[in-house]
């Protein structure tokens, strides 16, 4: 319970006037909210929890759960650019964490999140084997080793592709590498238009995209 807590938790001293006017929007947001977040129910601000700029530094859980979110949401799964441009995409995940509107619920708190869901297919696993072996407990030793097998090969196929990418990445020329990164910068503008209302920078933006995003088809 300490340890949600304590990354959860944040201390109204530390915020800036600018976070703590977000933070007394979110609450007011809070009690007539009826939005549905990422897991069900409904999302409001701080459903999760609140965190800052520091937590990327501070947290362990937090910075985890962002470089999951970075790999797969956004693609790059080996951040090697400016360290301004990896807090434009932290102050992103931050946003939608605090407003409770994650894709998925794991990008919160990913490493409990891989934990109980281990827990799960294990349990799923023996409940399976039990039924069928009789409950002799052959049967779930045989599904359990089947599980840790599908889990290994899961691992592995993830390794591989993310070397992949890394060769792909180093293989790049700096040309590339800018291009690469004006398109994120884009997208990144794109969905901020989008969230802010900002119908007509969001068409702009995505027309600028569509050739470029119809040339790698």
């Amino acid at each position: 319970r300490r340890d949600h807590d304590d990354s959860a938790s944040y201390s109204s001293s530390s915020l800036s006037d600018n976070e703590r006017e977000i933070l007394e929007k979110g609450t007011a947001t809070q009690k007539t909210s009826s939005a549905t977040g990422s897991s069900g129910g409904a999302a409001f601000f701080g459903k999760y929890g609140v965190i800052n700029p520091s937590d990327f530094h501070s947290n362990t859980k937090i910075k985890s759960s962002f470089e999951r979110w970075l790999s797969e949401i956004k693609g790059i799964p080996s951040f090697n650019g400016p360290k301004h441009e990896l807090m434009e995409y932290f102050k992103e995940y931050a946003e939608d964490f605090n407003t409770a509107t994650l894709p998925h619920v794991k990008y919160y708190d990913y490493d409990k999140w891989e934990m109980e869901e281990y827990a799960r297919k294990k349990r799923e696993a023996e409940e399976a084997a039990a039924s069928k072996g009789g409950g002799d407990g052959g049967g779930a030793n045989v599904a359990l080793d089947e599980l840790r097998h599908k889990e290994e090969m899961v691992e592995r196929a993830k390794k591989k592709r993310l070397e992949e990418l890394k060769l792909v990445q180093y293989g790049m020329t700096a040309e590339k590498r800018e291009e690469m990164k004006n398109q994120a910068r884009l997208r990144h503008e794109m969905a901020v238009a989008y969230k802010t209302g900002d119908e007509e920078t969001r068409r702009r933006l995505q027309k600028r995209l569509e050739p470029e995003e119809i040339a790698k088809r």
